[in-house]
Order: structure tokens, then C-alpha cells, then sequence
């Protein structure tokens, strides 16, 4: 499996912790933000090859997050969505966002796994 360096964006610690956790197991490097506000400043300062991406955050929420960065002009690596809502928005994101796939909270680890490793290695994404 291709190992990466990831960013999870969530306002939810105890996901995040569990998340970091089991990618670090699999030999990913992992860093976290608490929100897209802290996600953004974490995006200009390192190189990541995939950012784990909550919709639904204070401050900062996924959407705009995305818009954000893309407004910044910076590098932008594959985003999957982990989010409680229905994946509908996602579908219709435009595709200069980065969007490679949504999974639905509460998220399965090995199925995860399991999908970041067709992102890192540049593979379609089977999200269904």
C-alpha cells in the first residue's frame, strides 16, 4: 500500500484521535485540525498527499474550506469527504476542488484504509 502524508479536518477529537491512530498503524504520517480555519494554515505550512475533509465544522466548514484553498492558488491534493450528511453535496462539487470521494459517518477503518490507499495511488474510488 502506498503510505502518505495526510490532514484530517474534523471538529470531532475523538474521531480524529481514532482516525490518526489507525492511519499511523498502516504507516501513514498523520496531522490533525479542529477546524478548516486551522486546516488552511496547516495546508500553506506542509506537503500533504491527501486531506481527510469534515463538511460540518465551526468556524471553517469543509465547503468553504475548499473554496478557500482553492482561491489561495495552492497545491491541492486529493480530498475525501468524512461527514455526517448525505453525500449529495459532493456530487455536485466541481472537480478544481479536489473531491475524489465521500464516506458517510460513522466510518468503517478498514474500509477507509482501504480508500485512501486508491487515492494515494491514484486510483477511481469505489465509494459506494
Amino acid at each position: 500500500m502506498t503510505q502518505g502524508n495526510i490532514l484530517i479536518v474534523d471538529d470531532d477529537e475523538i474521531l480524529s484521535g481514532l482516525l490518526q491512530l489507525t492511519l499511523e498503524l498502516e504507516g501513514h504520517e498523520v496531522d490533525t485540525a479542529a477546524d478548516g480555519a486551522i486546516g488552511l494554515k496547516k495546508m500553506r505550512e506542509g506537503n500533504f498527499d491527501l486531506v481527510l475533509l469534515d463538511l460540518v465544522m465551526p468556524r471553517v466548514d469543509g465547503i468553504k474550506f475548499l473554496r478557500l484553498r482553492l482561491d489561495e492558488g495552492g497545491p491541492m491534493p486529493p480530498v475525501l469527504i468524512i461527514s455526517s450528511t448525505s453525500g449529495e453535496e459532493v456530487s455536485s462539487m466541481p472537480s478544481e476542488l479536489g473531491v475524489v470521494g465521500f464516506v458517510r459517518k460513522p466510518v468503517e477503518p478498514a474500509r477507509l484504509v482501504r480508500l485512501i490507499g486508491q487515492a494515494l495511488a491514484g486510483e477511481r474510488l469505489d465509494c459506494a
